[in-house]
């Protein structure tokens, strides 16, 4: 169960669904009240790294290290190899300098996570059902880049009915 310490939304839904746009749109919101921001993809392509063969940092991971780091003037990245399973909870204690958490993915992990607010976003009306179906939780929005309806909020359209829901989850949340 993912306890987390601050207020986490997931931004669930299939690929091509609108997920990236719905980001974009809560980590706007977010900032502008102001809160920092961690986002969190998830990427279900099997074997993805970041790093590549023959770079400083892969020659670091083929020495044992279990952790990697790479600093320059304008960014710092953590790679963290554990080959198990994701425990949520460790975003925890990378978010220590942030005030909210925003995954994009991670369906099958935090649908049933209470604590998650959701943000779903739908490419077919019968999706809606699919994802409700296994739901624990609060529903923050249904959205859609191409759908719109009473419950589902059209992406590029309904912006700003996202970003508020998102801003008052967030300051329900705090409480």
């Amino acid at each position: 169960m993912f306890e987390p310490k601050i207020p986490a939304l997931a931004v669930v839904g299939k690929k091509a669904s609108g997920k990236t746009t719905a980001v974009e749109i809560i980590v706007k919101a977010l900032t502008s009240i102001p809160l920092s921001v961690m986002a969190v993809k998830h990427v279900s392509q099997e074997g993805f790294t970041l790093d590549r063969e023959g770079t400083d940092t892969w020659r670091h991971w083929k020495a044992g290290a279990k952790v990697v780091s790479t600093i320059s003037d304008s960014e710092k990245a953590i790679m963290i190899k554990n080959g198990g399973q994701m425990d949520l909870n460790e975003f925890n204690s990378l978010a220590k300098k942030v005030n909210a958490i925003v995954f994009e993915g991670f369906s099958s992990l935090l649908l049933r996570e209470q604590n998650v607010g959701k943000i779903i976003c739908l490419k077919e009306w019968a999706e809606k059902n699919t994802y409700l179906s296994s739901l624990k939780g609060e529903v923050v929005a249904f959205c859609s880049l191409a759908l719109r309806g009473t419950e589902v909020l059209k992406l590029g359209l309904d912006d700003e009915i996202l970003a508020d829901r998102v801003i008052q989850f967030a300051r329900t949340w705090a409480q």
